[in-house]
């Protein structure tokens, strides 16, 4: 098996800067090249994303809401991709992948689409006093992921920030982008608003770390 991984940015496949090899850690072999994201790709993923919030934010909390369970029902009807990818990324067990990375990694965005959309605003009065809460998002959120549990760690950060209001850039290990890839492929499918979830790939120094 031999694919070029580009970036997924705006909605958007990306293929620039130079490839890296993606090695099957357990055989040693080549499974795929992998385009290395630098500054000027980095930059060009966060305009997408700073372009994209103000739209998302905008959206009620249970619109958001609905679409993390709506990705959640893309991730099992894609389930068997998913399993695919995480193996040939990581070399663990089919079974784990199975049974624990990919079942939880579509629980975690129902999870967080199930609180945010039950969790009130409080308000308090005191003597004197109205104290109340103002639930604001931060804006555009990086997703730096490791390379054990890449689609469990990739959703559980995603699926927080995105519900939140804020739009994302994941950068995925350089070691295991396969499942990263296969999520920005399922918000595309799903209609995902462009720049609400991107992907750059690349190294740590002096790449898109």
């Amino acid at each position: 098996m031999s694919y070029q991984n580009g970036h997924f940015i705006g909605g958007e496949w990306i293929a620039e800067g130079a490839t890296f090899a993606n090695h099957d850690p357990v055989t040693g072999a080549e499974i795929g090249r992998i385009h290395e994201a630098g500054r000027e790709t980095v930059d060009r993923a966060v305009t997408a994303a700073r372009r994209a919030q103000p739209g998302w934010a905008a959206l009620p909390v249970a619109e958001r809401a609905a679409w993390l369970r709506r990705l959640a029902d893309g991730m099992e009807a894609r389930f068997d991709d998913l399993v695919a990818a995480e193996v040939a990324d990581t070399g663990k067990d089919a079974v784990q992948a199975r049974t624990l990375d990919i079942p939880r990694g579509a629980a975690n965005f129902r999870v967080f689409a199930d609180i945010a959309a039950q969790r009130p605003d409080n308000a308090y009065h005191l003597p004197g006093t109205l104290s109340y809460t103002i639930r604001r998002p931060l804006g555009v959120v990086a997703v730096i992921v490791p390379w054990n549990l890449p689609f469990l760690l990739t959703t559980w950060k995603t699926g927080a920030a995105l519900v939140a209001g804020n739009t994302v850039v994941i950068k995925p290990s350089e070691l295991t982008p396969g499942s990263a890839a296969a999520l920005a492929d399922i918000a595309a499918r799903a209609g995902l608003p462009p720049g609400v979830l991107n992907v750059v790939n690349g190294l740590g120094a002096g790449s898109a770390g």
